[in-house]
């Protein structure tokens, strides 16, 4: 084997052992993580395990080669500041696109101050983003709608619930049976989410 592909082995054997549970807190992914996945597919170091690109997210990142494409995508469209600003806020990429403007590495510029994107600020980065997201969400034109926005308010409060509970079992220690049951919820519930995701496009 090659100096280089040992190198690559390594490298990719480092990066799986730190993401164990990649597939269950996908939705958190940091910035770091989402460019090295990128440097994995651009640089196809999947290669040096003789897997497919699509290969490598399911056996080792724990995701779908749809879902890992997705988080490069987002990654390249974004930069650091929306994995950052994601992982100590609930905020969505949506969400995220409606306040940009007001986001930088240096922090969430909000009512003249700019609040640094930390884990200590989490509270007031949540309330200033509610706030800054409800004054650019257009208004609905009708009444009639209302209903379906309590609708999906309510189910998304329910599904963020449901994520934070399997989190909170992983993160508990589980047996090997257990793991194996806690990654089929997860693998049903996103393969869920894909095909409804799909269903909403244009």
């Amino acid at each position: 084997m090659e100096q280089k592909e040992v190198a690559d082995l390594l490298d990719l054997g480092a990066w799986i052992g730190r993401r164990q549970t990649f597939g269950v807190i996908a939705g958190r992914c940091s910035a770091a993580e989402a460019n090295c996945l990128r440097e994995i597919r651009e640089a196809k170091k999947y290669r040096a395990f003789g897997l497919t690109w699509e290969e490598f997210c399911t056996r080792h990142a724990g995701i779908s080669r749809r879902l890992a494409d997705k988080i490069i995508h987002q990654w390249e469209q974004y930069g650091d500041v929306y994995f950052q600003l994601a992982g100590v806020t609930r905020i969505t990429l949506e969400q995220f696109r409606l306040i940009a403007r007001d986001v930088s590495a240096d922090g969430l510029n909000y009512k003249g101050e700019r609040i640094a994107i930390e884990p200590a600020n989490a509270a007031r980065l949540s309330a200033a983003v509610e706030d800054l997201v409800g004054q650019r969400t257009l208004p609905s034109s009708s009444g009639a709608s209302k209903p379906a926005a309590d609708c999906l308010q309510k189910a998304g409060q329910r599904l963020l619930a449901a994520v934070d509970e399997l989190e909170r079992l992983s993160a508990g220690g589980l047996e090997t049976g257990d793991v194996l049951r806690l990654q089929t919820v997860v693998d049903r519930g996103r393969d869920r989410l894909e095909l409804l995701q799909l269903s909403l496009r244009p």
